[in-house]
């Protein structure tokens, strides 16, 4: 599909959305579908039928080869998928999601459609129902002001960050609960595996005489932490 140009996309698209609706895929169809004159779907379908994408006949119907519908079927699922996130997630007009998914469908990078599936994937399943922070995005699109239970989670947070500090800076019989690590990815995954994730209780239960490294505790385990890394740690202080 890569090897494709965007009005080439176009075509296998609109050829296998009007056979879906009609038995039989005739040029007029293609052209009155796309908005475009009859030659230039002449045109373009003898193009198409070099690749071996689709098959025509003279004055015949138009038919997606194998090849042809793979590439339809890739390319629609990209439409649809882009409409859905446009349509059912951000909750833009039905009319305008679809004319903004037919814009941008050929200029997305695979890797953002696959995260773009994936994200609407995980919202569709979520075993909760709607995620309450897409309800509250609802509210705020709607109203123009944050839900109350946003304005009340932000004070909460706000009286988080007044008892957080960065692990470096407990004492030895310190507590605090991991809130983020803000370290380079090398870093950041050696401390995740090591267990030390958002939401962990973190102990302090030794430290070296300058400091550097520090004992702590971590879900019945003891690591050690060079102080550097433990500076990339901010925790809310429990005692």
């Amino acid at each position: 599909m890569n090897t494709l140009t965007e009005s080439a996309q176009d075509y296998l698209e609109a050829i296998l959305v009007i056979s879906q609706e009609k038995k039989v895929v005739r040029v007029k169809d293609i052209a009155r579908y796309l908005k475009v004159k009859m030659p230039s779907v002449v045109a373009m379908i003898r193009n198409l039928a070099e690749k071996n994408l689709v098959r025509h006949e003279h004055y015949g119907y138009v038919e997606l080869t194998e090849k042809g519908l793979r590439e339809a079927k890739l390319i629609y699922e990209h439409h649809k998928m882009l409409f859905n996130f446009f349509h059912n997630l951000l909750g833009i007009d039905a009319a305008i999601a679809k004319e903004d998914a037919c814009k941008i469908e050929h200029h997305l990078n695979p890797k953002t459609l696959e995260h773009i599936l994936k994200f609407i994937q995980f919202v569709e399943t979520c075993p909760e129902g709607e995620p309450l922070w897409l309800s509250s995005f609802y509210y705020f699109v709607k109203h123009g002001t944050r839900p109350e239970h946003c304005n009340i989670r932000e004070k909460i947070e706000e009286r988080v960050k007044m008892s957080s500090s960065t692990l470096n800076n407990l004492k030895v019989g310190q507590k605090g609960r991991v809130l983020k690590i803000s370290a380079e990815s090398g870093i950041k995954r050696r401390l995740l595996d090591m267990g030390i994730v958002p939401g962990v209780e973190i102990k302090v239960e030794k430290m070296a005489p300058l400091g550097d490294p520090m004992d702590i505790l971590v879900k019945g385990y003891h690591l050690t932490l060079r102080k550097e890394e433990a500076s990339c740690i901010t925790v809310e202080v429990m005692e």
